[in-house]
């Protein structure tokens, strides 16, 4: 079998209590092993001085209790970032960079019983977003936010229950190209139970699955398609193509499914890492050939580099992460990984040899330090433009422009 050939959160984002203060905040790349097919031990790379380098802040919108950010790029060229909140979604006008204005606030479902779990995941296809939380009063479930009104408005459409009859979702991404909508599920249905950690309901290593929802014919009124992955942990995923890519978050491991035919998937590989590890993240290289994975507990995992190998088991190529601090989600562009990587910030790594990772901008959105899960919490790049967005827990929004290279 070809290698891959292609054609975008766990943990509750609140200020944990900390522990043992930490001085200062060294810069460096960790190698680890474990998991996979093994592989080298990777070089860690010279490291840069403490502090940002290859980025800066061009503007920010205060804000606390906050989760995903993703991006949209409206038929005039005119950029706009969709961020969760705690009371639902905030929509942000990026035409002055130095000052993102906010175009509303669209009230979502919220979390009464635990208040201070309030995070979101989002995706735009065309004209519209979806947003996703585990939230199951007002507005929940798929809700579709209507952005053709931009910039003076934001429609609320409509929230879609998903085909399993469950309100909630950890986690939602789109295939663009295709059209096709992928939702995390989880097998017990139940906030609060049977996780890893309390506050993520992704299912035991043997509850989930992944529902396939088509949007091409009427992205207000999405067409159930199928169900994948069935009987196994889900966090995240990530479609490209022909392909989805599966973070099995409790059962420790990572899968690749053939989506060609949306309606029948068909697994190609399963592989596992260290027992105990949160298979959180994944997102696969411009080019199909690497995957990048993130792992959020224990706390100060670093991020891995995978080269695939069709159906056989993947080859740890490296791993690396930024001083002490957790990699918390990772976005691919090419072989460019932009990552919230929690106290750490933003950051920016170049996989152009995918075996020696180079880290060429880090801007920290944080005064906090340490492994624990707060700051940077979600990040979004602009395609074919040197700008992200940051959602940083305690401080809001953050627009990035970046310079490294």
């Amino acid at each position: 079998m070809p290698i891959f050939k292609t054609s975008s959160g766990h943990a509750r984002p609140r200020l944990l209590q900390r522990g043992a203060a930490i001085a200062a905040c060294a810069f460096a790349l960790a190698a680890c092993g474990g998991g996979g097919s093994g592989g080298p031990a990777p070089t860690s790379a010279p490291a840069p001085a403490n502090g940002d380098f290859g980025g800066a802040v061009l503007g920010k919108v205060a804000r606390t209790g906050v989760a995903g950010t993703w991006g949209y790029t409206a038929p005039d060229g005119k950029r706009y970032a969709i961020m969760g909140t705690a009371k639902g979604v905030l929509v942000l006008d990026l035409s002055n960079t130095a000052s993102p204005r906010v175009v509303d606030e669209i009230d979502g479902p919220t979390n009464t019983n635990s208040p201070d779990v309030y995070w979101r995941e989002m995706r735009v296809y065309g004209q519209h977003a979806y947003i996703v939380s585990e939230h199951t009063n007002v507005r929940a479930g798929i809700m579709i936010l209507d952005l053709s009104g931009l910039p003076n408005s934001v429609r609320f459409v409509r929230s879609v229950i998903a085909h399993d009859g469950e309100l909630p979702a950890h986690a939602v991404d789109i295939d663009t190209a295709r059209g096709l909508l992928y939702l995390q599920r989880f097998g017990n249905g139940h906030l609060h139970t049977q996780t890893m950690h309390m506050h993520h309901p992704v299912g035991g290593p043997n509850q989930g699955s992944i529902e396939i929802w088509d949007l091409k014919p009427d992205p207000e009124n999405p067409t159930y398609v199928s169900t994948f992955n069935k009987g196994k942990s889900v966090h995240d995923m990530t479609a490209v193509g022909n392909f989805a890519y599966v973070a099995e978050g409790t059962a420790a491991g990572y899968s690749i499914w053939n989506v060609e035919n949306p309606a029948a998937p068909t697994l190609v590989v399963r592989w596992s890492v260290e027992p105990g590890h949160f298979a959180h993240n994944i997102w696969p290289s411009g080019d199909g050939s690497f995957v990048v994975t993130t792992e959020e507990i224990p706390l100060g995992l670093p991020a891995r580099v995978w080269q695939l190998n069709g159906n056989a088991v993947p080859t740890l190529l490296s791993s690396f992460k930024i001083g002490t601090g957790t990699p918390h989600n990772v976005v691919m562009e090419g072989r460019t990984a932009y990552l919230s990587h929690y106290t750490e910030g933003a950051a920016v790594v170049d996989l152009s040899n995918p075996a020696v990772p180079r880290v060429v901008a880090r801007v920290d959105t944080s005064a906090l330090t340490g492994p624990d899960m707060a700051g940077c919490w979600g990040v979004y790049k602009f395609p074919g433009v040197p700008l992200m967005t940051c959602s940083d827990t305690q401080n809001g929004f953050h627009l990035i422009g970046i310079t490294g290279n």
